[in-house]
């Protein structure tokens, strides 16, 4: 069942009976006045439009054309077919079309406007495609095809080919991966899309237990981190609390130190005991000129200059003297 019809020849034609020269110059400007002026042509048999109709007889349209194109063979027409049309059509009642146009009355004869087409058996018009041949039939298919991949109407053969073979590409994707699909969801290779899919979500989605476990698993594992941090903090400050008490017993360190060096020894535990490692002992050299502390004396200059070095608050330094050396001996 032809879709288009190859309506009206390109460049020069002329009529079996010796009507014409005809000229099809600006086929554009054809299908433009088709297009602006928005009313169907009726396709008819053997001209009845023209010939029975006028003279009030029946003439019904077999057909009709929605839609035109030029193309480097001349007009093509999309037609609408009705239900005697069709029957035509099935039986290739007739096999040849007969256009009827409009042209100025003095040569040259230039095609003007399209009016009506007629199916015949008799054509005045040799250079049309038939109705049944080859390559008519090849449009037929070429039309169906560029519906079918979703193509526009002036795509051509190489488009439509390459449509085609992507197409056929991606349904022999799909169809490969579907039994693989139904491998994953657990499911027979030939369960139905839709219900490949329900089981795919299924799959995807864990049951209550198992979420309810995932929850309970992190909430050990927070715990777990809590802990650790807990531990290592103890352990660090342990560490800090054993240094620093050492270097006391060893005079490396005053008292007065004790806590600002704990602290110190928590964050950079290495740098701490290579300072200490690197103090002399605070007798080593004996008292010399120096007299040692007696019951209520406060903190000497050295001491408080020693203090001042290590980063420590003098009057702080100076309480915590006191508190440690303003009591009986």
């Amino acid at each position: 069942m032809p879709e288009w019809l190859h309506v009206l020849p390109s460049g020069r034609f002329t009529g079996v009976d010796g009507r014409g020269p005809y000229f099809l110059e600006n086929p554009d400007e054809v299908v433009g006045r088709f297009n602006s002026e928005g009313r169907k042509l009726p396709i008819d048999e053997n001209h009845s439009t023209d010939l029975a109709g006028k003279q009030g007889f029946s003439s019904p349209a077999r057909g009709w054309i929605v839609e035109m194109q030029s193309r480097t063979d001349g007009i093509w027409a999309r037609v609408e077919w009705t239900p005697a049309g069709h029957s035509l059509m099935g039986e290739k009642a007739y096999g040849y079309l007969s256009p009827v146009f409009t042209h100025p009355r003095k040569p040259p004869f230039v095609v003007q406007r399209l009016q009506s087409v007629a199916l015949t058996n008799d054509p005045n018009l040799t250079s049309l495609t038939s109705l049944h041949s080859t390559s008519m039939e090849n449009t037929m298919d070429l039309e169906a095809l560029r519906k079918a991949l979703g193509l526009p109407e002036t795509a051509d053969d190489a488009a439509i080919i390459a449509a085609a073979h992507a197409a056929h590409t991606a349904q022999a994707a799909h169809t490969a991966l579907l039994p693989r699909l139904a491998e994953v969801a657990g499911v027979a290779a030939t369960t139905a899309p839709d219900a490949l899919v329900t089981a795919l979500q299924a799959k995807a989605t864990p049951p209550a237990s198992i979420a309810a476990e995932n929850a309970d698993l992190k909430e050990q594992v927070t715990s777990l981190n809590s802990r650790l941090t807990e531990l290592v903090t103890t352990t660090s400050k342990e560490r800090a609390v054993s240094v620093v008490d050492a270097a006391i017993n060893a005079t490396k360190l005053v008292p007065a130190l004790r806590d600002h060096f704990i602290a110190r020894h928590m964050k950079n535990p290495a740098e701490v005991e290579t300072e200490i490692g690197l103090m002399p002992a605070l007798n080593a050299g004996g008292l010399g000129n120096r007299q040692p502390a007696v019951t209520g004396e406060t903190a000497t200059s050295e001491e408080l200059s020693v203090a001042s070095m290590m980063g420590v608050d003098p009057e702080a330094f100076q309480k915590e003297h006191k508190a440690l050396f303003g009591k009986g001996q």
